[in-house]
């Protein structure tokens, strides 16, 4: 297998299929906007119009159209990850057209979805490297329960950080893009090709995203490419030993210990529900603290934009590393440990206005 066979195969008609209809939905959205426009006002809503939420459908399309011009174990595969992740899609398509889907409903469509792909594909979490977990995992309904938490949890993940335009997407491409890196490094060309087909979907969609949010993915696309991120990732180890289960879950570290202190914030913190919504996100914080201060005289849009810039260095860091040290669980659970300690500190200094360990804020008290 040569570069030049990997790098100009089909993924690049399935990322024109989605950039063109995710054009077709902003330009028709007098028709649609009625029902697929996500509303100005909301504890989480940074934009300023009316945009089309609904850009999971040129996602899905895109990657129907990648299946469609595949070949042999690729398409087969792909056609397995397509049907898996249709409870996640459907689920989040539905709340953006009805925004009557509730988290915990989503949550269990996307846990569907993690069983539906083992079933499909045979693939579960089956070591973690970590002893007596590692035993647990020996026993297949324990495994199949694990994978699908952790598919289900990276999933909402993804969804979790979609708050700015070119955020979660861009975080989505750096981890299809370590995945393939690694992937193609240990001989895993099939798998390698695979993400390349998500990079090139996700860049189509990113086109018309970034950076004037003319459409947004959406709950439906944030799952679908969350739960293919998340398939992925556990495949990759199960196909490949030599590949730490730890790489990929320090490739996607942002999304997960977004959702993870969010989760614990908001319950420990607060005492809200750990699935309540609200704008202490650390993205949300960026916006409010950083990019409105450096780009106070831009247009609302351009400082959206521009807080995705400033998260990229999360995701960005912690990919290198996974692409770099695949192999040495070791420096991978010491740079997620190292990874967890930056996010807290510089959560901190954006709700405490100083450089700290401990918050004096945001009690329950």
């Amino acid at each position: 297998m040569h570069m030049f066979d990997f790098v100009f195969s089909n993924p690049f008609l399935p990322g024109f299929v989605t950039a063109i209809l995710s054009i077709l939905l902003v330009l028709t959205k007098g028709w649609h906007g009625k029902h697929s426009s996500d509303p100005i006002v909301g504890i989480q809503k940074f934009h300023t119009c009316h945009t089309p939420r609904v850009g999971g459908i040129a996602i899905f399309c895109g990657l129907l159209t990648a299946w469609w011009f595949s070949t042999g174990k690729e398409a087969q595969l792909l056609g397995f990850m397509l049907i898996a992740g249709l409870p996640a899609f459907a689920a989040g398509l539905i709340e953006d057209v009805t925004k009557k889907v509730g988290v915990i409903t989503r949550l269990i469509a996307t846990m569907i979805s993690g069983v539906a792909a083992w079933w499909l594909t045979g693939y579960s979490l089956n070591h973690v490297n970590i002893p007596g977990v590692d035993t647990l995992l020996l026993f297949v309904p324990i495994a199949v329960g694990f994978t699908a938490f952790a598919v289900a949890g990276v999933a909402n993940a993804t969804n979790i950080i979609d708050g700015f335009n070119g955020l979660a997407t861009t975080t989505i491409l750096i981890g299809f893009s370590a995945f393939s890196l690694i992937a193609w490094q240990v001989g895993d060309y099939e798998l390698a090709r695979l993400c390349f087909v998500f990079i090139a979907v996700a860049l189509g969609f990113l086109l018309v995203n970034f950076p004037f949010g003319k459409i947004f993915m959406g709950d439906g696309g944030a799952y679908l490419l969350g739960f293919m991120l998340a398939w992925v990732a556990l495949m990759l180890p199960f196909r490949k030993p030599t590949v730490s289960v730890w790489a990929p879950l320090l490739a996607c570290a942002y999304p997960v210990l977004e959702t993870a202190f969010s989760m614990w914030r908001r319950y420990h913190r607060s005492g809200q529900h750990p699935g309540q919504a609200d704008s202490l996100h650390l993205h949300s914080l960026m916006y409010c603290r950083v990019a409105r201060v450096v780009f106070k005289g831009a247009r609302p849009q351009m400082k959206n934009s521009m807080t995705s810039i400033f998260m990229l260095p999360f995701p960005l860091l912690s990919a290198l590393i996974s692409v770099f040290w695949f192999s040495n669980t070791a420096v991978l659970i010491v740079s997620f440990i190292v990874f967890v300690f930056c996010y807290r500190l510089i959560y901190l200094r954006l709700t405490q206005f100083v450089w700290c360990i401990r918050p004096a804020t945001l009690s329950r008290d």
